[in-house]
């Protein structure tokens, strides 16, 4: 069961269930793995997923289909973090997601809508999020103890484990 929000630091555990989640998900909606990590930064991050962003899609762009696909795509695997960590520390943390729902907000959700429109298309992105973390939560857990092991693995191991 998964209570209401609240916020601290995250755990390692839970950093790479985060990062597990961007991953699994990612892949399943074609979003390009470069690399994935449960270290610590200087900047106070606690866990990186690097996608590579394919030569075709630019954000100025008109938003073809193939771009609002993908565009969405980035979305959805940005909200499977937390929805990941949720699920393992029992709570919505935000302070260990704030940068991702910043980021899925100011970069990619706008050019999917209007900001009237932001928090219903949120909420539609995030029920999408929720069912694939929970339909491929045994492959988010395989990542998430390798990387616990690892704390790194390039784009080609972690979907090896996939």
């Amino acid at each position: 069961m998964i209570r209401s929000p609240r916020s601290r630091a995250s755990t390692l555990e839970e950093v790479a269930y985060h990062e597990a989640g961007h991953v699994v998900v990612g892949h399943l909606l074609g979003v390009e793995l470069a690399s994935v990590d449960i270290l610590r930064d200087g900047e106070g991050g606690n866990g990186h997923t690097i996608f590579n962003v394919p030569p075709w899609f630019r954000p100025s762009a008109t938003l073809d289909e193939r771009r609002r696909r993908y565009a969405e795509a980035v979305v959805t695997t940005f909200l499977a973090g937390p929805i990941a960590e949720a699920r393992v520390a029992g709570f919505h943390n935000l302070e260990g997601s704030g940068y991702d729902l910043d980021a899925v907000a100011r970069e990619w959700l706008r050019l999917l809508e209007p900001p009237e429109r932001y928090e219903a298309r949120l909420d539609e992105l995030t029920v999408r999020a929720e069912a694939l973390v929970d339909e491929n939560w045994p492959a988010i857990e395989r990542l998430a103890q390798a990387l616990l092991e690892r704390r790194s693995l390039t784009g080609a191991e972690a979907l090896q484990l996939l």
